[in-house]
């Protein structure tokens, strides 16, 4: 549908929402703008625009960059540290450009159409998940599901993972892989040298990674074998690293790794 095409492009997505906040505004503000001098017919549309690009900066750089990227500490530290900063300087110039002495109420709506403006991308995203075509699930392998081996040349396979880097590609060789780890709608990827954060579900991946050499431990985690080792009947050992066994794949992990 074109109108979903266009809510594709980010700048036309925020143009159409900071639209849909002004024109709900005005209709509420209608009868009183004509009465207000000067600028200040014009002041709370500022203050909406100015609104409006915190509450981006809110969902797309702190809640998506940080939270949904696993970094929850560093989220509430920065949204603590802007919320008492935008609170104290809504507060002196309420107080000294308006004259208003009872700045609460004004805060609180800040901190309120914050929340709101949150909610209303949480759902935008969730109802874009919904219209993603589905990955057919696969449980995990069995001795009694593997293909028996036939003669002639093995199909090629890619020898390194494909994935999308901070707007770059990246191929992401597989023996340097140690193992993945889910963040949600997001996937970190340690290596032997840094890990990668890339937007991808460990489904996809999963269904994407050769299982000769990996193999999904959890509902968290897919480990490369080759640098796997069993650390016990419920955990696995990846260099200094130790990561539990989900019950349901323990029988295939515990078949596949070396005791």
């Amino acid at each position: 549908m074109k109108i979903n095409r266009l809510l594709d492009h980010v700048w036309i997505r925020n143009l159409m929402g900071l639209a849909v906040l002004l024109a709900v505004h005005l209709l509420a503000d209608i009868y009183a703008i004509g009465r207000r001098p000067g600028l200040t017919k014009v002041t709370p549309y500022f203050y909406l625009v100015l609104l409006y690009g915190w509450l981006v900066f809110h969902n797309r750089i702190l809640f998506e960059g940080l939270f949904l990227r696993g970094r929850k500490t560093a989220y509430f530290g920065w949204l603590l540290l802007l919320v008492a900063f935008s609170s104290f300087n809504m507060n002196f110039i309420l107080h000294t450009e308006f004259g208003i002495s009872r700045s609460l109420p004004y805060i609180v709506s800040f901190w309120v159409y914050t929340v709101t403006g949150l909610g209303v991308y949480i759902t935008y995203k969730y109802l874009r998940s919904l219209n993603q075509p589905a990955t057919p699930a696969s449980p995990p392998a069995t001795l009694d599901t593997v293909q028996p081996v036939t003669s002639g040349p093995a199909p090629e396979e890619p020898a390194s993972f494909l994935c999308m880097v901070d707007g770059e590609r990246l191929d992401i060789a597989y023996p340097d892989i140690l193992y993945i780890e889910s963040l949600e709608n997001y996937l970190k990827i340690f290596t032997k040298t840094k890990p990668y954060i890339i937007r991808l579900t460990l489904k996809e991946a999963e269904a994407r990674l050769p299982r000769r050499l990996f193999v999904r431990i959890s509902r968290s985690h897919i480990v490369n074998l080759t640098h796997a080792t069993r650390a016990d009947q419920d955990t696995v050992k990846v260099g200094e690293k130790e990561l539990r066994i989900g019950k349901v794949y323990k029988r295939h992990v515990l078949e596949q790794l070396p005791g």
